[in-house]
């Protein structure tokens, strides 16, 4: 695709997060387009230390994966772009090309994902710590233990992050909480 978009000249391709690292530290490119899922090393984790070793090349992200908090960290993290892989490919050229000229881009789809991350972004340390051990299947009592919490304190945690989340059962919050990127389902016990 960018291949064939007038100014650009493709450096070099990656198969993962590890060969992608190393060829921006070899090769030093203006711009690096890397997904945000790829084995080896994933999208934030390449751009992190990539930007180490290439501090002027400027970082895009394209995922098909639109979680607010995910896309939170990128910015927060200082990724220049970040595209869906749905959006129309001339879209995503004309992005990376915005970035090379040195420019941040975050279309409306992205931004509008963005503003969903602010209702997570209000939740307490406390109420993100009983939302992962919800996520581990922990009852209110196994929490407050674990907390040093009573049982009453879990169920209010409970009951306010399923306000601030606009849902009305603990099902709906696990769903919601994973669909927007608030818990990581790998490694739950």
């Amino acid at each position: 695709m960018l291949e064939n978009t007038h100014g650009f000249e493709i450096a070099g391709r990656a198969a993962n997060g590890i060969e992608a690292i190393a060829l921006i530290k070899r090769l030093q490119p203006d711009c690096a387009l890397l997904d945000l899922s790829m084995p080896g090393a994933n999208g934030l984790e390449t751009f992190l230390e990539a930007r180490r070793w290439s501090p002027d090349t400027r970082f895009a992200i394209v995922t098909g994966n639109p979680s607010p908090a995910i896309f939170a960290q990128l910015v927060d993290a200082g990724v220049s772009g970040i595209f869906l892989k749905s959006a129309e490919p001339g879209d995503i050229c004309e992005g990376v090309a915005e970035i090379c000229r040195g420019r941040k881009v975050l279309p409306p789809e992205i931004s509008r994902i963005l503003q969903a991350e602010k209702a997570g972004s209000e939740m307490t340390a406390r109420e993100i710590e009983v939302l992962q051990a919800i996520a581990r299947g922990k009852s209110n009592n196994q929490i407050a233990e674990h907390l040093g919490v009573s049982p009453k304190t879990v169920d209010t945690h409970r009951t306010n992050l399923m306000k601030k989340l606009g849902v009305h059962s603990t099902a709906t919050l696990l769903v919601k909480a994973m669909k927007d990127g608030l818990i990581d389902v790998t490694g739950t016990e």
